[in-house]
């Protein structure tokens, strides 16, 4: 057989097995250790901008050290959180079942991903391919007893519940710490214009008449009282 034909005729097979290895997208093993990783990191993040940037924080709680602590320790909580559940993931048998049960179970409210051997990736699977998908996870906890299943079930769902629970978590901490980065970065801004004006204005010697000196003068001139404390 010509060997473009054969790698063809490969490729389809893969292609049309792509259903007997499935996941639920979004809502998978590999997924939800992606996600807790970035908002781990995410969380570093924060510790290191508020170790190093706590007058910015404290400024944008009035002063309150009572809810700055606060805000600190609800991301290291977080992280905590990310942490241990990423190691439960990897160390429990719920490992080898949460894409199985998932696939079977949230076939309906998500979208179904196959995967493809050569192309070795997951790719989106037609409403038919996705029923042959469920099919195939349900073969797989079927071959559980009864008991097992159950327990099987209440893993997952722990498992499930403690992921959006730090979702939740991380998008309301998010929302507040992007607010905050977003006034840091304001200020930010505001010193390198001034930097750039002055640098225009010493450029020209200070003369009083030139554009530059009155452009650096409307800068300073136009800042608000709390940026000369700060």
């Amino acid at each position: 057989m010509d060997k473009t034909v054969e790698s063809n005729t490969r490729a389809l097979k893969a292609r049309n097995l792509r259903y007997k290895k499935s996941i639920a997208s979004g809502f998978n093993l590999d997924d939800i250790l992606n996600e807790l990783y970035e908002i781990s990191s995410e969380c570093d993040e924060v510790r290191y901008f508020v170790e190093n940037d706590e007058n910015t924080l404290m400024d944008a709680l009035d002063g309150n050290e009572e809810e700055a602590y606060e805000f600190k320790m609800m991301f290291c909580d977080l992280s905590s959180e990310c942490e241990k559940l990423h190691y439960q993931l990897s160390e429990s048998g719920v490992y080898e079942c949460f894409d199985d049960f998932f696939c079977r179970v949230a076939g309906g409210c998500t979208t179904i991903l196959g995967y493809d051997v050569v192309e070795t990736d997951y790719f989106k699977l037609s409403s038919f391919e996705s029923q042959l998908a469920q099919e195939e996870s349900e073969k797989r906890i079927m071959r559980m007893t009864k008991s097992e299943i159950l327990a099987t079930a209440e893993q997952c769902f722990g498992v499930a519940s403690a992921f959006l629970n730090i979702r939740y978590k991380y998008d309301y901490l998010k929302a507040a710490f992007d607010i905050l980065k977003g006034k840091n970065a304001s200020y930010l801004k505001i010193i390198k214009d001034i930097e750039q004006a002055y640098e225009a204005a010493d450029a020209e010697g200070w003369y009083y008449a030139d554009d530059n000196v009155k452009h650096f003068e409307n800068m300073i001139s136009g800042l608000p009282d709390k940026v000369w404390v700060e």
